[in-house]
């Protein structure tokens, strides 16, 4: 192989890493988006379908769960006063999967105004499918959580 094939094949190798970096940062922001305005098909359409959303509040196994879950009570009674600000995160790609790490911030308008609501340490497990890339595994864990540092240090082991 020349010089120059070796430089446009790495070239062509760090393009493709941006790219699935910059898709994956994408996922995660529109999940945030999707929740916000209570669309639970979309919500729900960023996780493969065979997903698993863990937070400490309750466990989702499947696209339906999360749906089912941005159209409870609890949820669409802060569809129009939330707003998920997730990320940036730390990326680590492993050809068709990667480990996304970092914070959520939730925040919600009350009479009072607006205030932060939740935030969170989240681990997302990401798998490229039909060649886009899809939510396979999130945890998440309220700042504070006993399990909290647990996500962060296995995950760093990784990145």
């Amino acid at each position: 192989m020349s010089d120059l094939e070796t430089t446009v094949a790495s070239l062509a190798r760090r393009v493709q890493a941006l790219e699935d970096e910059l898709a994956i940062h994408r996922v995660i922001v529109r999940y945030g988006l999707a929740v916000d305005t209570g669309d639970a098909e979309r919500s729900a359409a960023v996780f493969t379908p065979d997903a698993v959303y863990d937070v400490d509040v309750r466990l989702m196994e499947g696209r339906a769960a999360v749906a089912d879950m941005v159209r409870g009570d609890h949820h669409q009674q802060m569809v129009g006063r939330c707003a998920h600000q997730i990320g940036p995160a730390v990326v680590q790609l492993d050809g068709d999967r990667a480990v996304a790490l970092g914070y959520s911030r939730v925040y919600l308008r009350s009479a009072d105004g607006i205030a932060v609501y939740r935030v969170s340490l989240n681990r997302w497990e990401l798998e490229r499918r039909d060649g886009g890339w899809l939510i396979a595994r999130r945890r998440t864990r309220l700042l504070g959580h006993a399990e909290a540092k647990a996500i962060f240090a296995d995950g760093l082991a990784e990145i």
